[in-house]
This record gives structure tokens, C-alpha cells and sequence, in this order.
């Protein structure tokens, strides 16, 4: 082996153990700031956006630390963190405890979809729909072509029907009571409705909070900083807990909620419902984004990102459900993709 090929070959070690180092470095100080500020620091709230993906590198780092960093210390810390992603893996993503059920309980199918404005045409809201037969359908980012169309190809299957500015509610049961709401008061539109099932009644939310993006603060007259902005969706989840909290009948809670399994809003939620995928589904179940063009990452990019990396659709359920069957459906053109739960009743 010449000197050259050796000479590049310890370059390429010690690039690979700093790269090692430095990203296990920057997971450390990651936890410790969560766990101290949790999504006080927008830095955190960020960075737990991406997870679990963000930690999958865990995973080779004792590969490395064998192969090519060969310290001791390294290896061991390496594939103790290694083993224990992979235990929290399975058990957070890949361990689904469905509810058993009998006959004689209750059984309704929910689903939500996101429409992403004009992305999801009439037709193939339609099909979906009727393809997947669910009992209540909550969508959010609809447009008037779809109440004008869609709504009314689905009148005899979903006779009652709550439209509101962005948003609607399709039910094969009696809508009793309908209400539009502005969580936080902010412009933003989401619905509450109650719905009578064989004489017993529930309450429904469908929702939609605000988006999360880069705004920018100004920290000198003329100076200032990018810095990821969640603070009115937070404000829109404490309102919506103060009103989950009052409720006394059973709950369903549907939507795009704008935030991931990993986010301190959603752990919030999860203290007063149950998440239906978190139950029943199997996977990380991503939703979005679908079918992101990469042209305003990579100039004139013809590419496109058709593997969703964030689970931001959510279906909800207080205590008085138990989820048997959660999923991911495939595109409807959105760039949400369609979740569906079905639920049973638990006697009280």
C-alpha cells in the first residue's frame, strides 16, 4: 500500500471519528436541553421535530467504533446507546396494543384528511371515502368546489353534513349540534359538533392549528434572528385542553395538529386523550409532506419528496374508547396523507 492510500485512509478515520464525536456530542446536548427546557428553547422544538429520524445515525455508530475509531470507551457507549434506541423503537412504534372487542359494543370508523386546498381533486375525495366507508369523516383545508361537489356526490351515504369556511364534517349519523370555533381567538377555523350514535351521544372536534415556521426576531435595531415560531399553535392547544377538559361526554378529536409525537404540545394533549396511531397503528406513521417538489431547496429540482417524514395528523380519543385498527392511507394528491381509526366504545 502506497503512502498516498495510507495517508487518505487515516484522513478518512479521523474525519469519520470526528463526524462520530460530534454527532454523538450534539445528541447529549440535545437531551439535556430537553430536558430541561423542553420546547421553552425553539432550538429543542426544532430538533425534536426530526426525531426519530434524527437519532437513526445511533445505530451504526458501533459499526464505526469497531471498524474504524477503535476506542474502546467509543464502542461501549456506542452500543449501549444503539440497544437502547432500538428497545424505545420498538416499544413506541412497533408494539401496537389494540383493543379486543365483542359485538355488542360500539364500533365507528373515523377518518382525516388534510385536503391541502385544490391538491385533492372532488373525484378523488369521493373515492376515498367511499372506498374506505368510514362513519365520520373529518377534513380540514377544503375549498368551495369540494363542498359543491364532493359534499354533494356524498349526500346519500352522509346525509348530515357540517361545512364551514376550511373545514367540514361528513356523518352517516344525526349532527345534533354544530358549532364553529377560533382556538386562542386567532383567525383560524376549527369545529365542534355532537353526534348521536344509537341514541348515545358524543362530542367531536375537528381541528386544524396553526403551522409552525421560521419567523425572525429582532434582537438589535437592525439586526435580526431566524428562529422556529410554534407559540400560536401552543396557544391554540392550551385553549383546546381547557374546553377538552370541561367536556363530560365521550370524545373524538380529529385533524392536522401541526406537531409530532416528540413535541411538548402534544404531550400535553396526551395527557387528557389517547392517540389512535400511538394504540393501533404500526410504524412511525408519517404524514407529511407528500409530494414536496424540491425546486425551492434545489433550483429548477425536478425532484419530488414522496416519503413523508412527519406524523402531524392526528386522531384523538378520550377514555372512553379503545382504538382497534389505525393507519396511513395512500395519497388522495394532498400533500397530508389520509389517517383512519377504527374505535370501539368501552363500557362504562
Amino acid at each position: 500500500m502506497n503512502a498516498d492510500v495510507i495517508k487518505s485512509w487515516a484522513f478518512l478515520k479521523r474525519a469519520i471519528a470526528l463526524l462520530a464525536y460530534g454527532y454523538s456530542a450534539l445528541i447529549i446536548v440535545y437531551f439535556l436541553l430537553r430536558l430541561i427546557f423542553w420546547d421553552q428553547f425553539w432550538v429543542v422544538g426544532l430538533v425534536s421535530s426530526f426525531i426519530p429520524l434524527i437519532l437513526l445515525p445511533i445505530l451504526i455508530l458501533p459499526v464505526l467504533a469497531l471498524g474504524m475509531i477503535k476506542k474502546r470507551w467509543f464502542s461501549i457507549a456506542s452500543s449501549i446507546a444503539c440497544i437502547l434506541l432500538i428497545s424505545w423503537l420498538h416499544l413506541k412504534y412497533f408494539s401496537p396494543h389494540p383493543i379486543q372487542t365483542t359485538s355488542s359494543q360500539l364500533n365507528i370508523k373515523v377518518l382525516s384528511l388534510n385536503c391541502s386546498w385544490y391538491k385533492t381533486s372532488s373525484e378523488n375525495l369521493t373515492s376515498l371515502i367511499q372506498k374506505e366507508a368510514p362513519d365520520i369523516v373529518f377534513l380540514q383545508e377544503v375549498v368551495k368546489k369540494h363542498t359543491q361537489r364532493a359534499f354533494v356526490w356524498l349526500k346519500s351515504t352522509y346525509p348530515y353534513q357540517f361545512a364551514a369556511p376550511e373545514t367540514g364534517i361528513l356523518s352517516k349519523y344525526p349532527i345534533e349540534f354544530s358549532e364553529i370555533l377560533h382556538l386562542a381567538g386567532h383567525r383560524d377555523i376549527q369545529q365542534r359538533a355532537i353526534i348521536k350514535i344509537d341514541n348515545r351521544d358524543i362530542i367531536v372536534y375537528n381541528i386544524q392549528v396553526k403551522s409552525p415556521w421560521i419567523n425572525y426576531q429582532k434582537i438589535l435595531p437592525f439586526v435580526s434572528i431566524p428562529f422556529y415560531d410554534y407559540r400560536e399553535r401552543s396557544q391554540e392547544i392550551q385553549d383546546l385542553l381547557q374546553r377538552l377538559q370541561k367536556e363530560t361526554l365521550p370524545l373524538i378529536v380529529a385533524g392536522d395538529f401541526n406537531m409530532t409525537d416528540q413535541s411538548q404540545d402534544y404531550h400535553y394533549l396526551a395527557t387528557v386523550l389517547q392517540n389512535s396511531f400511538q394504540s393501533s397503528g404500526m410504524g412511525f406513521g408519517f404524514t407529511w409532506p407528500h409530494g414536496w417538489e424540491l425546486s425551492f431547496l434545489i433550483k429548477n429540482s425536478p425532484w419530488k419528496l414522496n416519503y413523508p417524514i412527519f406524523r402531524i395528523d392526528h386522531i384523538w380519543y378520550s377514555k372512553d374508547w379503545g382504538s382497534r385498527a389505525s393507519k396511513v392511507l395512500p395519497t388522495t394528491g394532498s400533500d397530508h396523507l389520509p389517517v383512519t381509526t377504527e374505535l370501539i366504545q368501552i363500557p362504562s
